[in-house]
């Protein structure tokens, strides 16, 4: 009877911090509600309609041969604006695409991988970045952009001149087990979010230890902003409850464009050993380590990722 007793008090105290968490989280929905609004193109900025979708894209260069940047998980197209003008003044056209759910594009599902690679697609259409105007893109994917620039490579070679994976396997790693993404629901969801993008300095914690000692201070305009406009709460939750985009090992040996493995020597999501067996299914020895940067390699070290990409080009 002791144990019962002891047992029946333990889950009414649960069941009342239950109760208090959900209403916190509650209230602090309410009163935490509001978006901003979606800055000014600047310099760079474009955007183009596409396969059903507005796409908002940087732009550096006028000439060239073209690269087309594509980012990672909760980034943007501006994750590259130390790498692109680099680029642009050694000759290429380079264009960095906010993939949607993410930036400032056009929040539409479907957010998927089958759904990110079709805007690829069709933004390179748009775009005329094709053979017919001999203007076939290298393609550069960091972190689950490798996916999207792989899944296009696969199944649509002909698009693509050469893909670089960057920081990332291409497979769907990082988020957790699948049963993680259903425990994602309301009020809890739409609190983590908040928290996490209104809150600079969890954010900045976050920063400093994906890029580095050797990259910029963070910027929470750059960051955050782009996670509180118009609709991006609503797709972050979609995107959240579900794995991460990804190919399987077996689809990724289907790709047979002429392929490269870029990382960054201190990235803990991506070693030595996992950028030689990503090289392996792609078919390819070229293997880069830029040394002493972390995940955001583009950001941590913009000369040594301009000067590879830039042989990878030729």
């Amino acid at each position: 009877m002791g144990w019962r007793r002891v047992l029946g008090r333990l889950g009414l105290t649960l069941l009342g911090a239950f109760a208090v968490l959900t209403l916190a989280a509650a209230a602090y929905d309410w009163g935490s509600a509001g978006t901003v609004p979606v800055p000014p193109l600047d310099d760079h900025g474009h955007t183009v309609r596409a396969g059903g979708l507005t796409t908002h894209y940087e732009q550096w260069g006028e000439s060239g041969p073209p690269i087309v940047l594509v980012h990672g998980f909760m980034e943007s197209a501006q994750v590259w604006d130390r790498v692109g003008p680099q680029l642009a003044a050694a000759g290429h056209r380079v264009y960095a695409l906010d993939v949607r759910g993410f930036g400032y594009t056009e929040r539409r599902g479907p957010y998927t991988l089958t759904g990110d690679t079709a805007q690829l697609r069709a933004f390179v259409a748009a775009l005329h970045l094709d053979a017919a105007h001999h203007s076939t893109p290298m393609l550069v994917g960091h972190s689950s952009g490798a996916a999207i620039v792989g899944d296009l490579a696969r199944t649509d070679p002909a698009a693509v001149r050469r893909v670089v994976f960057m920081d990332g396997d291409g497979t769907p790693y990082g988020v957790g087990p699948g049963w993680v993404h259903h425990l994602f629901v309301d009020p809890y969801a739409t609190t983590m979010l908040r928290l996490a993008t209104r809150h600079t300095g969890l954010a900045e914690r976050a920063y400093a230890s994906a890029c580095g000692p050797t990259c910029p201070p963070f910027d929470a305009q750059q960051w955050l902003t782009p996670l509180r406009v118009p609709g991006a709460e609503s797709a972050l939750k979609a995107i959240l409850r579900q794995p991460l985009i990804g190919l399987t090992y077996a689809q990724e040996r289907q790709v047979h464009v002429p392929a490269a493995v870029v990382y960054g020597s201190r990235d803990p999501q991506m070693g030595r050993a996992s950028a030689t067996a990503t090289a392996a299914r792609l078919h390819t020895h070229d293997v880069v380590a830029i040394p002493g940067a972390g995940h955001l390699v583009m950001l941590a070290a913009p000369d040594a990722v301009s000067a590879v990409l830039q042989r990878l080009s030729r």
